[in-house]
């Protein structure tokens, strides 16, 4: 009985090794993956600050937001409605910003240059 019992402990205590082998691998596989995507995501956006005029309610700051948000390219969009400015974060690669500008005044606001942002 002691032999037997040892064999069937051995087969137990490798899996539990080789489990917690492939737990920890996991664990670095996830931790290089979520540094690398975050690195990726700051290297390839480029943010200007764009005036935006004709804004005067929360409802549009919320349509204008929507609309370059929806552009292709477009990685973040924030507008302020009491600084009447949008700032876009955007890959320039797809997408520059003359369309994003111009998605702007196709809407019936007017924006202005944008300017690269600090």
């Amino acid at each position: 009985m002691t032999i037997r019992s040892a064999k069937t402990r051995l087969p137990r205590a490798r899996l539990a090794s080789l489990l917690s082998l492939v737990a920890v691998l996991l664990a670095v596989v996830f931790a290089v993956g979520m540094a690398t995507s975050s690195a990726s995501d700051k290297a390839v956006g480029t943010t200007v600050v764009v005036p935006v005029t004709g804004m005067s309610c929360v409802s549009c700051a919320a349509t204008i937001k929507q609309t370059v948000k929806n552009i292709d390219g477009v990685s973040n969009v924030e507008v302020s409605l009491a600084a009447r400015t949008m700032r876009v974060t955007y890959a320039p690669a797809r997408v520059s910003p003359d369309r994003i500008v111009a998605a702007v005044n196709a809407l019936g606001y007017q924006a202005g240059t944008p300017v690269e942002a600090k």
